[in-house]
């Protein structure tokens, strides 16, 4: 009942409650009104396609949908200069392409931080102090301990991450707290999350990325498609923190940065309300000038990963890099890891294998899971 509750005010208000929302359990209709309350504001003051851009639009989805809305494709184009009639509007992501790709039902059981200990135990990923699943507790090698055993750990860190372990979108849920504020605080931020959770080790990045940002871990948002013996990446953006902020998250002020198979960055960042700057608000230097340390390291990791998580063939990565160059996971994106501001960064998602994704996705004889996907 209140599944179908949610789903009814997500329709009805376009809002969904950050660390109550699951958003693999809602309805067509409700990402789609979630979708649309999130890029519509965006589209205030931006001027609509040309009729030779409609029809090129219209042209092109014509074999899979009878009716197309123009809004991402505004979105992307007035975001970052570019009409292209494959942007992939992000209503059909959620609603067919996703939903094809991705069992979100085990996703609802499966996309929790505290197993990737087990489902990722070949790639790096931040070191943990201790983790509550249901009502046990778990030390950082994975063995049943008492609260007061991982409390005992925890408080002889210099600092901790504390995260919720599920309905986390956008760094909703993560905490960050020296020693001092753990000992004052850590029993009270606990007793308030309501779900699993994980303490861990704060990551320490790369130099090459702590000048971008030195206040947040700034990560590699990663997109990539399993087909069958392969892993193909596709979309590759560096988020970028502003501010005093910890999470580099765009609803919390971030940037998102498209990243060249060089590693460089691309010349536009882009913030959460789809405005573009070629600066760093606060930092002042060119995206264009900077470039992303050990990147091959960070798409190896992806490599390495998702072979083993068939049931979820697109999948969206977090992955940062540590000091000592090497790449660790932070997070795993296995359905609706959202596609507006990889695509205002790098382009149509899917890029030159738009139509072959889409012909598997929308083929009458296509099925979750079939293995001919674009190579």
């Amino acid at each position: 009942m209140n599944v179908f509750w949610e789903n009814i005010r997500c329709m009805l208000t376009g809002r969904y409650v950050e660390g109550r929302t699951d958003l693999n359990v809602l309805w067509n209709p409700a990402l789609i009104r979630v979708d649309r309350g999130m890029v519509t504001p965006s589209l205030k003051n931006v001027p609509k396609l040309s009729g030779r851009q409609k029809r090129a639009v219209k042209r092109f989805y014509r074999p899979y949908i009878r009716r197309i809305t123009d809004r991402y494709h505004r979105y992307y184009t007035a975001g970052n200069g570019v009409f292209r009639p494959d942007y992939l509007p992000e209503e059909l992501y959620v609603t067919r392409v996703d939903r094809y790709f991705s069992d979100r039902q085990e996703a609802r059981f499966l996309d929790n931080k505290c197993y990737y200990y087990r489902l990722f135990p070949q790639v790096k990923q931040p070191e943990a102090v201790g983790m509550r699943i249901g009502g046990t507790w778990l030390d950082g090698r994975l063995s049943p301990v008492s609260y007061e055993k991982v409390k005992e750990a925890a408080l002889r860190e210099p600092e901790l991450v504390v995260k919720r372990a599920v309905n986390s979108q956008g760094g909703y849920g993560v905490r960050f707290l020296d020693r001092r504020e753990a000992k004052k605080g850590l029993d009270g931020l606990i007793a308030g999350i309501p779900c699993d959770l994980v303490i861990q080790k704060p990551v320490r990045q790369h130099p090459g990325l702590a000048v971008l940002h030195p206040e947040s871990v700034n990560t590699l948002r990663i997109v990539s498609l399993l087909t069958g013996e392969r892993v193909k990446i596709y979309a590759v953006c560096l988020k970028i923190g502003v501010g005093k902020e910890r999470v580099d998250n765009g609803c919390h002020g971030g940037i998102y940065c498209g990243v060249r198979p060089d590693g460089r960055l691309r010349r536009l960042g882009i913030m959460d309300n789809g405005r573009t700057a070629e600066r760093h608000p606060q930092l002042g230097y060119r995206f264009a000038d900077q470039k992303v340390p050990c990147l091959k390291k960070a798409l190896e990791l992806v490599r390495k990963a998702h072979p083993f998580l068939g049931h979820f063939r697109l999948i969206s990565w977090d992955v940062a890099i540590d000091e000592t160059g090497e790449a660790v996971l932070i997070e795993a994106n296995l359905s609706l890891g959202g596609i507006n501001d990889v695509q205002l960064c790098s382009g149509p998602l899917f890029g030159r294998d738009t139509e072959k994704v889409l012909d598997e996705v929308f083929s009458k004889k296509g099925r979750k899971g079939r293995q001919h996907a674009p190579g």
